[in-house]
């Protein structure tokens, strides 16, 4: 049988390049790859994972990769502007050359627990952007934008109901937080999320009819607002009016802007009534509540000691994902006494500062020029206000500054990042290419597919990670570490779980456990491989060593920590209660007192140097834990 001729190839002919032409539009009113993307990049902020450690991370990852792969097979509206994706690529380059310089260089590569902003994490981000220029571009579809409405207002709805409810003092999802933060994660997040979808649906209601096609955007308007006043958040507050404040600007020269701007000056003087009318965000907002005064000076010293970090690594930061490990010896002395070690911050909370200590000067400036880029995609947009894509453009606008004005004192999280990109993405794109690359479509389809399942997976991993954390902490040890053991088996890239685990005996260690001890040993032998920085897991193990009788090695551990990081009360604790048990109870009373120097309301800390006091017979500081425990009398067990 005779073969067809194969025509003749030129140097440069590659197959796998060529490009192919654009498929043509589903017909009218399907578009159902196109709408499912938007909706599903919308609606992701809605999934949580009831029984997992980290609730509202992975399962909302997870449905960003399977919108993004959906994305791919929708006819392209559009592609993103040539700077846009040079920064983006650039930033991303200069991500993984950081990690690779950070401390723990596969870790940080792969992103921490419980955000993964690395591998993980960060290219869902970027495909969300992506999608947002091909799904929403100059080309796109009145069914796309509606889809976008409608999840939009869905999303708003819905959160909505369990923020209401979760302002009364009940607590639907669990948890004893003050500030809960609905289906999101924190109130932060939530009032993030309520900003942005303020922005895109009043966009919408100002600039088309009141008619019975409004009801649902006005509903999700309304129940956006509940979100931003119901979280408490002044950044969101803020984000929120200054949406308000770019829809009104790109109603100046509109026809019937008298009405508009009517609606869109009721909609902020509501959102601020309702947040002095509401009493816990009152009390934030005029400053008369203690916690919130407490987080404005608690942000100050944060930033103030992240510049002067950020100044010792200017180059290429600390790496993503390595702010956690490296702000603790970092940390001022102002910090260690008004904030101590409960809770530390795995972010600067700035969306600047975080790119700083991410990837550098070179990362800041990046950031600056993409934003200096959305402005100029936002002001180019002025041009097509009338056209259809108007009322999507502006939202999208009004959205990325209510997302860049929450982001100023917080931190992009799979809650909320997804769909700003996916909104910046809309604002920042050029019309589609002719033809595209073959690879292009089949390939993003794939590699979003396969990594929604990976996250699947990991979800599997998270819950029996929040199962261990509990047989853990209620004695069951061979029973945590088999659930542990199926953690790593389904999450073998993530270099988090033998952290968790060690985490997870440390009470037992501490209490002397012997089982305990033994599995915080073992689990930590893998942890510090992974991530040699972590104060915890090496304090953890030094305890562990002590209570399995090797208490030189486990001085000598704790001691060489302690001198990277010597503010740290865990770490005087801990090297106060070795000497003290390897018969050194001289050096153990100096690390106790310098403990209750430095977290002078700790309770541990005066008792255990009341116990090693008594047994040197030293009445002068006796008298300081008696005088201590005099002043609080509520310490005494």
């Amino acid at each position: 049988m005779s073969r067809r001729p194969t025509p003749a190839r030129g140097p440069d002919h590659r197959p796998s390049q060529a490009p192919r032409e654009r498929p043509a539009a589903d017909p009218a009113g399907r578009d159902l790859t196109g709408r499912g993307a938007v909706a599903l990049l919308t609606l992701a902020p809605l999934v949580m994972l009831p029984t997992g450690l980290s609730r509202f991370v992975l399962p909302k990852l997870a449905l960003v990769a399977a919108a993004v792969a959906l994305a791919a097979l929708a006819r392209p509206a559009g592609r993103l502007q040539r700077g846009v994706a040079a920064v983006v690529g650039v930033g991303a380059v200069w991500l993984a050359i950081a990690a690779v310089a950070g401390d723990a260089p596969a870790a940080q590569l792969v992103g921490r627990w419980p955000r993964y902003e690395g591998l993980v994490a960060l290219p869902l981000y970027a495909g969300a952007l992506w999608a947002g220029a091909r799904l929403l571009g100059p080309g796109t579809t009145p069914v796309r934008t509606r889809a976008l409405v409608v999840s939009a207002a869905a999303t708003g709805l819905t959160a909505a109901v369990v923020a209401v409810v979760e302002a009364t003092g009940l607590r639907p999802l669990g948890g004893d937080v003050d500030r809960p933060g609905s289906l999101l994660g924190n109130a932060s997040q939530q009032g993030a999320i309520g900003a942005m979808l303020l922005a895109v649906l009043l966009a919408v209601v100002v600039r088309r009819p009141l008619g019975r096609d409004a009801a649902l955007p006005v509903a999700g308007l309304v129940a956006s607002g509940a979100l931003v006043v119901t979280s408490g958040s002044r950044a969101a507050l803020l984000g929120a009016l200054v949406a308000c404040a770019v829809v009104a600007l790109s109603l100046l020269r509109a026809p019937g802007r008298r009405l508009a701007l009517g609606l869109v000056g009721g909609t902020a003087l509501v959102v601020g009534a309702a947040s002095l009318l509401l009493p816990a965000t009152r009390a934030r907002v005029l400053g008369g509540d203690a916690l919130a005064s407490g987080t404005v000076e608690g942000r100050a010293v944060l930033w103030a000691d992240t510049v002067r970090m950020l100044g010792s690594h200017l180059v290429t930061g600390v790496g993503p994902s390595g702010f956690f490990d490296a702000f603790g010896p970092a940390a001022s002395d102002r910090w260690r006494r008004e904030l101590g070690t409960v809770n530390p911050p795995d972010s600067p909370h700035s969306v600047l500062l975080q790119a700083g200590v991410a990837g550098g000067v070179a990362l800041v400036v990046l950031t600056l020029a993409l934003a200096v880029l959305l402005v100029r995609a936002a002001w180019s947009a002025r041009a097509e206000l009338a056209a259809p894509r108007g009322p999507l453009l502006v939202g999208a606008a009004a959205a990325a500054a209510a997302g860049a004005v929450t982001l100023s004192a917080g931190f992009t999280h799979a809650s909320t990042t997804p769909l700003l990109c996916l909104l910046a993405g809309a604002l920042a794109s050029r019309p589609p290419a002719v033809r595209e690359r073959a690879w292009v479509a089949p390939g993003v389809a794939a590699a979003g597919a396969l990594w929604a399942l990976v996250l699947v997976v990991a979800c599997a991993g998270e819950t029996a990670v929040a199962r261990g954390v509990t047989l853990a902490a209620q004695g069951h040890v061979e029973e945590a570490t088999d659930r542990f053991t199926l953690a790593r088996t389904l999450r073998p890239w993530d270099p988090d779980v033998p952290v968790l685990a060690t985490a997870a005996f440390a009470a037992g260690a501490d209490a002397g456990d012997e089982p305990s001890a033994r599995e915080a040993l073992a689990w930590s032998d893998d942890a510090l491989a992974l991530v040699p920085g972590s104060v915890e897991t090496t304090r953890t193990r030094a305890v562990s060593l002590g209570v399995l009788g090797r208490r030189a090695e486990g001085r000598a551990l704790v001691e060489k920590t302690l001198a990277d990081d010597p503010l740290n009360v865990d770490l005087l604790l801990a090297a106060g209660t070795l000497a003290a048990q390897d018969g050194d109870l001289a050096t153990g009373r100096d690390h106790l007192v310098r403990a209750t120097q430095v977290a002078p309301d700790d309770p541990v800390a005066w008792a255990d140097l009341g116990i090693v006091a008594r047994a040197l017979g030293d009445q002068e500081q006796l008298a300081r834990v008696r005088a201590w425990q005099e002043a609080h009398p509520e310490a005494r067990g």
